[in-house]
């Protein structure tokens, strides 16, 4: 009985393991079975157990399998296509980036936001979430924050009412009315010396659920005024995403 648990053990891993190789495109049935040698009735049951112990998604209208996001979040249908669009790619490619800067996908779930898609440069930017699958409280860095200035304000008063340093809490505060007026939040390398960010939110008529777009910046590759100029970039580059209006 041990052994055979050893072996459940072992065969769940591999799954895992050609998963995580895959990303976000994630691996079909029958090419899983194949990756990990297993037979497919094996694979499926398997992989059955690790979708309820929330470790592996399935990609809606799809048979792929994706590793899930850390913390019980799934992806809904809406969200899966708008990572996968041509449309989001576009706006990502035509950013005025540097080589080692990076992009991420932020949405919300419960009180924290989660990195659901990365893209890097050259080198991987230290950052806050640190990747897909990371976890950030709401408010804490711009695209935490951004999620947080579209929350009710029970939220909002919740998590101003946290403990933190004087400046991050004026930063918050600054970023919050920035965010409701201005439409994007920054941060000037507050949290990690030497990365500064700019987020907006990706408008919420287009996916049903909102999601955040957040840049990571090296602050020696760019000029001051980077932040404005940035955060109206990206503003001007999300409505891009809207889905063309059907003809009357």
């Amino acid at each position: 009985m041990r052994n055979e648990s050893k072996n459940a053990v072992r065969k769940a891993a591999c799954i895992l393991k050609a998963l995580s190789l895959s990303g976000i495109d994630g691996e079909e049935l029958g090419q899983l079975a194949a990756l990990c040698e297993l037979p497919k009735a094996t694979t499926h049951r398997l992989l059955a157990s690790l979708m309820q112990e929330h470790l592996v998604t399935r990609v809606p209208q799809t048979r792929r399998y994706i590793l899930a996001p850390t913390g019980h979040f799934q992806l809904n249908e809406s969200q899966f296509r708008l990572m996968h669009s041509r449309r989001l790619r576009s706006v990502i490619a035509g950013l005025p980036l540097q080589e080692n800067d990076a992009v991420f996908l932020l949405a919300r779930s419960n009180n924290s936001a989660i990195c659901i898609d990365a893209y890097f440069g050259n080198e991987i930017i230290p950052s806050l979430t640190q990747g897909v699958g990371g976890r950030i409280p709401l408010g804490f860095g711009p695209g935490a924050t951004m999620i947080l200035a579209g929350c009710e304000d029970e939220t909002i008063n919740g998590v101003l009412q946290k403990k933190r340093p004087k400046r991050q809490y004026e930063i918050l505060i600054e970023n919050i009315a920035r965010a409701k007026a201005s439409g994007y939040t920054t941060d000037q390398g507050a949290f990690i010396n030497g990365v500064g960010g700019v987020a907006v939110s990706i408008p919420e008529r287009n996916i049903g659920t909102g999601l955040v777009l957040g840049v990571a910046l090296s602050i020696k590759d760019h000029p001051v005024g980077i932040y404005d100029t940035l955060g109206k970039i990206l503003l001007d580059a999300v409505s891009t995403t809207q889905p063309k209006a059907a003809a009357s």
